[in-house]
């Protein structure tokens, strides 16, 4: 399975969606530039996709702003053709969070076997 690493942290989604909306947007274009770095855009896949999402960072969020920080990472495959659509029939994603110096911060996404499991 291929894993890809991006040297940025997810954001909180505090930090993001209680803002101002262009704070989102900001967020999702610079993911976006950094994604395309690493995966060529290529024609929309017609199959479901499972990935996995961690999060390495120096002080950990509770899950729910996890999840909600991470939002712009499905937005982007799916502008890159990765995914089809980020609704539960065609994506799955486990996320995890460690916690890692300030210099080992950073995000792996694996693409996973899709198994039909959450």
């Amino acid at each position: 399975m291929t894993t890809i690493i991006i040297k940025r942290r997810v954001p909180s989604q505090n930090q993001m969606h209680y803002g101002h909306w262009s704070v989102y947007t900001k967020e999702r274009d610079l993911w976006f530039v950094l994604l395309r770095q690493q995966l060529r855009p290529c024609s929309p896949v017609n199959k479901p996709v499972r990935i996995a999402l961690r999060s390495y960072r120096t002080r950990l969020l509770d899950y729910a702003n996890l999840v909600g920080g991470a939002k712009p990472i499905p937005d982007c495959l799916i502008r890159l053709g990765y995914l089809k659509d980020d609704s539960p029939d065609w994506f799955r994603c486990v996320y995890e969070q460690f916690k890692v110096s300030k210099a080992e911060e950073r995000t792996e996404i694996e693409f996973l076997p899709w198994d039909g499991l959450l």
